[in-house]
């Protein structure tokens, strides 16, 4: 019996040995042939987790996507992680770039999109485990500058720099400006986008600006413009309003000069008029370009200032017609201006007729100025008449421009009362034209003037009616224009 034993005992033995023999290759083989790897079941039993560095970044700055890969079977150290992006306009998912994970199944990818992508994290070769779809965010690289060109007027230029395959060049502009640091932006200007070589777009435009701080902003449409930037920079492009908040791409700020003469004196000047009798209207276009004053649109009958608009109209029918000063145009232009001449004035206007009055009033963008019958009867405004002194350079044609300028900057002593009395000790050269007579409130006298210093220019019109004496309205012009002065605000 103990042999049975002993022999059943060893057969089993002997089988159990080849089975594990069995088992052992059967095992080596699994391996060799790769039978052990991960079933998708095992798989899917691990996450990955991504994340940006930075959700949003300038164009051509860097960021990663980082994160972990945990619940791995076989461990979570080692694993490889593939990195998939899938650039605007969005499409498809392609690996951009392989790892494997670090002990603790931590990876970190450096990234540098040129355009708005969004990113996913998977394990290799499977899509089953990827992580949440991670969103690159690319703001272009925007620049604006602000140079003041002309009086009043300010060259503003915004540029963008994006992908060179982006080609915004053609495109229509809106542009808006408003006055202080927080007033609604309303539109004043359309334009078109410029691309003076790939991958950079440029808008330009010169607007008129308001003196102290102002806003501007600028807004296009383009198929492409979702490559770029979050959708709260790309704001409705609105017909009279700017639609976009603070974070709205292509705006800045600018601070334009005010010019002489200052606020505070146009101010002092103004109180100084409002405080006396009669009607008044004072206009004043500042070195900027821009007009201040009381009253600036009250209209009244002209007199004698109307004579400069009859010389410029003479001045440009001549030029209209290729013709030159002759002696018999000299004859009535001259004590016109020189000793205001009524009735040079009256054959001047029976040439040009109020057509050309007409006429160059429009040319000059006046808006109160009207004529029907003789000249002295003509309506005017402060603001048209400062206006049209401020610009009469451009009015008038230039072969004739000396010969006009020299005419009204050099009026007969008796009549150079007003504002030259007190500019010229101050070293303005003074170009200007007044005039009185009787009306219904009393005494009107007017006056009306371009000054220039070095590179400044300045008009004004002092125009009071009803005053008590012709005296007073002289004294009412001088003391507006003394009140003018140069300093600081």
């Amino acid at each position: 019996m103990g042999g049975k034993v002993a022999g059943a005992d060893a057969g089993r033995c002997t089988v159990t040995a080849l089975s594990g023999r069995r088992l052992l290759t059967a095992a080596l083989g699994l391996v060799s042939t790769g039978a052990f790897a991960i079933s998708p079941a095992a798989a899917t039993a691990s996450e990955v987790s991504a994340a940006a560095g930075r959700g949003e970044i300038p164009f051509t700055a860097s960021t990663d996507i980082s994160g972990a890969v945990t619940g791995h079977p076989g461990g979570d150290g080692g694993v490889t992680v593939d990195l998939q992006a899938d650039p605007y306009p969005y499409g498809s998912f392609a690996t951009q770039d392989s790892q494997a994970t670090a002990a603790d199944g931590s990876y970190r990818f450096g990234v540098t999109p040129a355009r708005n992508t969004r990113y996913r994290v998977v394990l290799k070769d499977t899509t089953a485990v990827r992580s949440d779809t991670v969103a690159g965010t690319v703001d272009e690289k925007v620049t604006t500058s602000v140079k003041y060109e002309t009086p009043g007027r300010a060259r503003i230029t915004i540029q963008s720099r994006h992908p060179a395959d982006l080609n915004w060049g053609g495109k229509r502009v809106r542009w808006y400006l408003s006055p202080g640091s927080r007033g609604k932006l309303h539109r004043v200007e359309s334009g078109h986008t410029s691309t003076p070589r790939p991958g950079v777009t440029l808008m330009k435009t010169t607007l008129n600006v308001p003196a102290g701080r102002f806003r501007f902003a600028a807004c296009f449409r383009a198929k492409s413009l979702g490559a770029m930037d979050p959708a709260a920079a790309r704001p409705r492009c609105g017909r009279h309003r700017f639609g976009g908040g603070a974070r709205a791409l292509y705006q800045g700020t600018g601070k334009a000069p005010f010019g002489y003469p200052h606020r505070k004196s146009i101010e002092r000047a103004r109180r100084y008029l409002a405080n006396r009798a009669g009607v008044k209207s004072f206009a004043v276009v500042t070195t900027e370009g821009r007009l201040y004053g009381s009253n600036v649109h009250r209209r009244f009958v002209s007199a004698s200032v109307v004579k400069a608009m009859l010389l410029v109209a003479y001045l440009r029918k001549l030029h209209h017609e290729h013709r030159g000063l002759d002696s018999y145009s000299r004859s009535i232009l001259d004590p016109m201006i020189h000793v205001s001449d009524n009735n040079a004035a009256t054959k001047v206007w029976s040439i040009v007729g109020d057509s050309r009055l007409r006429r160059l009033a429009k040319h000059a963008g006046m808006k109160d100025f009207s004529i029907e019958g003789i000249w002295a009867n003509a309506m005017i405004s402060a603001a048209d008449q400062a206006r049209f002194f401020f610009d009469i350079k451009r009015l008038v044609p230039h072969g004739f421009r000396h010969y006009a300028l020299h005419l009204l900057s050099h009026i007969t002593p008796s009549e150079s009362w007003g504002i030259p009395a007190v500019a010229r000790p101050r070293g303005w050269r003074v170009f200007f034209k007044g005039g009185w007579r009787g009306t219904s409130r009393g005494q009107l006298v007017h006056q009306v003037a371009r000054l220039e210093q070095g590179h400044d220019r300045m008009a004004m019109a002092v125009l009071p009616d009803g005053d008590p004496t012709r005296g007073y309205g002289i004294q009412a012009i001088e003391g507006t224009a003394g009140r003018l002065r140069r300093g600081r605000p």
